[in-house]
This record gives structure tokens, sequence and C-alpha cells, in this order.
């Protein structure tokens, strides 16, 4: 779990942040286990957690550049449900960045608890989200917001560029990346301005978590990066081909098919 006050680095952006609760008896259904759907209000929470945590520089960034206000917006949720959560059992959401794309952030989430026979963890429920990053009511690519965060390296000379999955949002283009190397030399003095007090309060916390940073930032180079984020994206493109059930609604009218309802009241 992060500490609120350490300032993101390489090391952390495939690390995942914990959340700990229990399942109250309000959040529990006929069936005497954690309902369905409060699975994803757990969600909420562990991921703004996790995204406000790595983003943070990005957005102090922005403000002192005078942009527009920038947002991530949820675009998708999918969960495979393996156990139950029982009443009053303990149980964290461990919340990850998988990969992304020049569009979308895909963050695994996994609801773990206690030990099997075997020693190993129990997961209750495995859960992948879909985010966008929007300024002004354009897509700001995620490798921007990363990088700006300072998530992510230089990009070496002649590695091409993240594309985008679906619909063209003026996402990956170079207009786009230019906008990251213009504020990337304010990057230093916009964090430093807000994390100042922190530091004062705990320099020996912050010295001995950079040193660790420093450690492992030299193993998180470009290249292992790279290489994480599309292992992880290959997991994710298959939410993104969900995108076509949109064309599955039918209001049964089609022909074969006969309206039933509509159905009105409370089930």
């Amino acid at each position: 779990m992060y500490r609120r006050r350490v300032q993101p680095s390489p090391a952390h952006l495939f690390s995942p942040v914990t959340t700990s609760s229990r399942s109250s008896t309000y959040e529990c259904d006929l069936n005497g286990h954690k309902s369905n759907s409060t699975y994803f209000s757990d969600l909420d929470i562990a991921r703004t957690h996790l995204m406000c945590h790595l983003t943070k520089p990005s957005f102090a960034l922005r403000r002192s550049r005078g942009q527009p206000q920038m947002y991530v917006a949820l675009a998708g949720v999918t969960a495979l449900f393996r156990r139950e959560i029982k009443p009053f059992q303990k149980y964290s959401v461990s919340s990850r960045i998988l990969g992304w794309d020049g569009k979308w952030v895909f963050v695994v989430s996994h609801f773990t608890g206690g030990k099997d026979r075997d020693g190993n963890t129990v997961v209750f429920a495995s859960c992948l989200s879909k985010y966008v990053f929007k300024s002004a009511r354009r897509t700001v690519p995620p490798e921007i917001v990363l990088r700006e965060s300072g998530l992510i390296p230089e990009r070496p000379d002649g590695a091409g560029e993240v594309e985008a999955s679906g619909a063209s949002s003026g996402v990956g283009t170079p207009a786009g990346l230019q906008e990251t190397r213009m504020g990337e030399n304010r990057l230093e003095d916009a964090v430093a301005r807000m994390t100042r007090v922190d530091r004062v309060k705990e320099d020996v916390e912050r010295q001995a978590a950079m040193d660790l940073d420093a450690k492992e930032e030299r193993y998180w180079t470009w290249e292992r990066i790279e290489e994480e984020r599309k292992r992880g994206l290959e997991l994710a493109k298959h939410m993104l081909m969900l995108d076509g059930l949109v064309e599955e609604f039918r209001d049964g009218t089609e022909e074969g098919h006969e309206k039933v309802g509509p159905f009105f009241g409370c089930w």
C-alpha cells in the first residue's frame, strides 16, 4: 500500500494499491453473502485511490500551465466472481494498472482474503476496468499523463507511438506529444511546489523512499515498462471486443421477434 505523501515513480507504475474492508449485513443478499452489486462500490474507492496517487503530478502540472481541468472517466467494468464473501468476513481490494494503449488505461482489481489449504491467497473476484483521461472534451493519451507524472522515462528515438484502439480521438498524435515535451521542463518545479510542506514534515521517510525508488527505477527501464504494458494489453483487448455488444440491442420489432412488455413496477 502506498503512503499518501510518497510521490509516484516508475517503480510504482505496475504496483498495487490495496484497501481493506468487511462485508457488513446491509451489503449481503438473500443468499447470505456479499451482494454482487456492492463489489462495484468497493471498486470505485480502490480505483480512485490508485489513479489519484499515480497521476496527481500531471494534474498539478496542468493547473500550473492554466490548462483546462482534466478528469478521469470510467468507460466500463468487467467482473468475474469466483468465491463468495461471507457476512462480516474481512477482504482486501488490490488494484493496479494492467496496461494502456493510445486512448484507454486498463486497471485490474482483485478481491482477496485469507489463505487456502495450500497456502495460496484466496481470490474472491477479479475485475477489469477501462478508463479514459479527458480535458475540455478532448481525450488525453495515457502516455502523456503518465509521463507528466514521472512514471515513464523519455521515449527512445525511433520507438513507434502507442496507437489508440477504436475510434480516432486525436490521441497519439505528434501535437499531443509535443504538449508533453513543452511541459516536461516545468514538471519538476510543479511537483516541488505541491509537495514542499510534506517534504519538510516527513524528510526522513521521504529520503528512505527516494533511496528505494532510485534502486527500483534503475530496473524499470523504458523497455521493461513497454514489455509489461503490451503484456497487460493482450489481456485487456478481450474487454475491448465487448464494445460490439451495443450492436446486439433489440427492441422486439425486428423481423422474427415479438415484442413483450413493457413491464412496470418493482421486482
